[in-house]
């Protein structure tokens, strides 16, 4: 009947909702908690330990104080300890967490979800252009990959979570799409859903909607019409807003690192950046005119 047509109608929009809202909060999830576990490596609120530092003396008069008397380095549980001491101990007990949490990534990676590995981009571009990798969007993948995001980027290894959250909203969007039969026994409805889905976890990543969708067209999706462009866009816009929402930074931003400008440009500011812009589309020229040379020798002599 008129119901039944209206919702299959809104299934499109109701999945790309739900994607956006998942994706958002996982990456707050992810922010949040490496940012706990960040600085449970210099000490530790005692009053209330699942606080990170900043969270511990937001009731506390900073006002020409360096520390906070709420939060508690690890040597502060040993009060005769020497300056000396005081830094060893500080030290031995940061290299510690940051060894365990690296180990406990890779042992949570290596023995309950090998898919969990690398960023996942190369496997989502080859999963859009019509490949089936099983259990790579699965449920084990999304939860030990976002636990192994807090572990890894809270251990200071040398890497971020910007290219796994587009593997993460991606194994979002395929296990929400499994809750509707119209995404569920389609392949191709599906890969509608991870298109919108990776636009969503460049969305969370770099606080940039429309560059989540861009990177979703012209990178990872081989199939893109219109109208999932548009849905693409709102479930990026939902996956911000539900980001904003959780403020897992508390500034108000998207991103932990972001630039403001406080002064206005200048109109001669103007001629640097155009004849950038000229000299990139030249140089643009001559790169793509040599490329087609090359191949027509190629052809010819080969």
């Amino acid at each position: 009947g008129f119901a039944a047509k209206t919702f299959d109608d809104a299934q499109g929009w109701i999945v790309m909702s739900l994607v956006g809202i998942a994706a958002g909060f996982t990456a707050g999830c992810i922010d949040i908690g490496a940012s706990w576990l960040q600085d449970i490596k210099e000490g530790i609120c005692p009053g209330a330990f699942w606080l990170n530092r900043m969270h511990c003396c937001w009731a506390e008069d900073m006002s020409g104080k360096t520390d906070c008397d709420l939060w508690y380095r690890w040597s502060e549980f040993s009060p005769g300890a020497t300056e000396a001491g005081a830094y060893a101990a500080n030290y031995f007990v940061y290299m510690i967490f940051a060894g365990v949490f690296a180990w406990l990534a890779a042992v949570m990676v290596r023995r309950l979800a090998p898919y969990a590995t690398g960023s996942g981009i190369p496997e989502v571009k080859t999963i859009l252009s019509g490949f089936i990798i099983r259990g790579y969007f699965g449920w084990w993948t999304l939860i030990v990959k976002s636990v192994g995001l807090v572990l890894s980027v809270s251990a200071g290894l040398n890497l971020g979570k910007e290219g796994p959250l587009v593997h993460v909203a991606c194994c979002c969007g395929n296990v929400i799409s499994r809750l509707f039969p119209k995404y569920r026994d389609n392949e191709a409805k599906k890969r509608e859903v991870l298109s919108a889905a990776a636009a969503a976890g460049v969305s969370v990543a770099f606080g940039a909607p429309v560059g989540g969708v861009l990177f979703s067209l012209e990178e990872v999706s081989y199939y893109f019409p219109h109208r999932v462009m548009w849905r693409a866009f709102f479930c990026a816009l939902g996956a911000a807003a539900m980001l904003g929402t959780m403020n897992p930074f508390v500034s108000g931003r998207l991103v932990k690192f972001y630039v403001s400008y406080d002064y206005p440009w200048h109109w001669f500011e103007l001629f640097p950046f155009i004849f950038l812009g000229v000299l990139g589309g030249c140089w643009g020229v001559v790169f793509t005119k040599a490329n087609l040379a090359w191949c027509r020798l190629r052809k010819t002599s080969v």
